[in-house]
């Protein structure tokens, strides 16, 4: 069983991890004048008060009701599943309390675990009960999240460029990674492609930011929800 839900416990770690460092450090809304050039993400869009705020709890919320309608062969079992749905109904929680933040990490976070809880559940014969317009709607969410990926454009300064184009190829090769072993090939590659130097402009730091990000959403997706369909 411990081997079964381990998947599941990745995500939940992750979930604390998210729901602490929002907590502890609130953030304050970021004006769409302040996106720094190249950064490769879009301004974001008017947030429209209360539809936006719905729709991020209402992905949260499903998760919910789909794990309260889950069932499970024997009571004992079905306790992990509980463990899952308690790690949600923080977050749902979080986003009454925490202001600023980009909230579709919110919803990320509850359509991930709730996957691979789904998941893991039917290794132990437990059913979820998602329904077919829902799993469209939160795979349309992962896909969107997952796919991001940082436009590149030169920053003026040549030792930082190359060093920016190491980090992209290792971005697109862990994009390109379908299982846990070509992300762990790639994790032993990583000391090759050195830093930038120390007088490197902040767009090339902001840049070397982004990319890393893009491959960590990657790399993320493998690991806990399994390879995306290409």
């Amino acid at each position: 069983m411990t081997a079964s839900i381990g998947a599941m416990w990745l995500v939940l770690i992750a979930a604390v991890s998210l729901l602490a460092s929002c907590k502890d450090n609130p953030r304050e809304p970021s004006p769409a004048s302040s996106q720094s050039p190249g950064s490769g993400a879009p301004p974001a869009a008017p947030a429209s008060g209360a539809a936006a705020e719905t729709s991020t709890l209402d992905i949260c919320r499903l998760s919910l009701t789909a794990l309260d309608q889950s069932t499970c062969p024997a009571p004992e079992v079905r306790q992990n599943l509980l463990k899952a749905k308690k790690a949600i109904n923080g977050i749902v929680e979080t986003i009454g309390k925490v202001g600023g933040t980009d909230r579709r990490e919110f919803q990320v976070m509850c359509a991930q675990m709730l996957l691979a809880t789904e998941r893991d559940a039917a290794k132990l014969s437990c059913t979820v009960a998602i329904d077919a317009g829902q799993r469209k709607e939160i795979t349309a969410l992962l896909d969107a999240w997952y796919g991001q990926r940082t436009p590149v454009a030169p920053t003026g300064d040549a030792a930082s460029d190359a060093v920016i184009a190491r980090f992209v190829a290792m971005r697109d090769a862990a994009c390109e990674c379908r299982d846990a072993a070509c992300l762990d090939r790639l994790d032993q590659q990583l000391g090759a492609i050195g830093t930038l130097p120390p007088a490197a402009p902040d767009a090339a730091r902001t840049l070397g930011i982004k990319l890393l990000e893009d491959a960590g959403r990657c790399a993320s997706r493998v690991r806990m929800l399994g390879a995306p369909p290409r």
